[in-house]
């Protein structure tokens, strides 16, 4: 055989192994830490209006407004942790103790939460399961 078709060979099963890795592995967990990255954002501006010293008239809904938009973000973790991650990298976030489904379980609750102190509890729990940090809300 002479080398052209190694070389064509080659390079045709590296493009195949880089498609793959890039397709199977690459942008499924990227799309899972962009989207834990907005909600992360979210919950930081929930908590910067429930820790409000001074509240306004409206805060009732923009505390509703960005639980919808947490309670969204959230699903989307979920459909992405359960469809499209890798099986490894469930696994790797399981050694985490980071737990997507069960903060699913706490946006719900959000989204239907109307009190500041409530609503204040769920956002700690939603915190704890996906592992937000503080300095990361900021």
């Amino acid at each position: 055989m002479e080398p052209i078709y190694v070389a064509a060979l080659l390079s045709f099963i590296a493009g195949l192994l880089g498609y793959i890795i890039i397709r199977f592995w690459i942008l499924p967990i990227g799309r899972y830490v962009k989207i834990k990255g907005r909600l992360a954002s979210d919950i930081g501006a929930l908590l910067d209006i429930l820790q409000d010293d001074q509240p306004e008239n409206n805060q009732g809904a923009r505390i509703k407004d960005r639980g919808v938009s947490i309670r969204r973000h959230c699903s989307d973790l979920v459909s992405i942790y359960q469809n499209d991650l890798p099986y490894w990298y469930r696994l790797n976030l399981e050694s985490k103790k980071e737990k997507p489904l069960e903060a699913a379980k706490f946006s719900m609750r959000l989204a239907n939460t109307r009190q500041p102190e409530h609503a204040l509890q769920q956002v700690n729990e939603i915190k704890r399961l996906l592992r937000i940090k503080r300095s990361v809300l900021m």
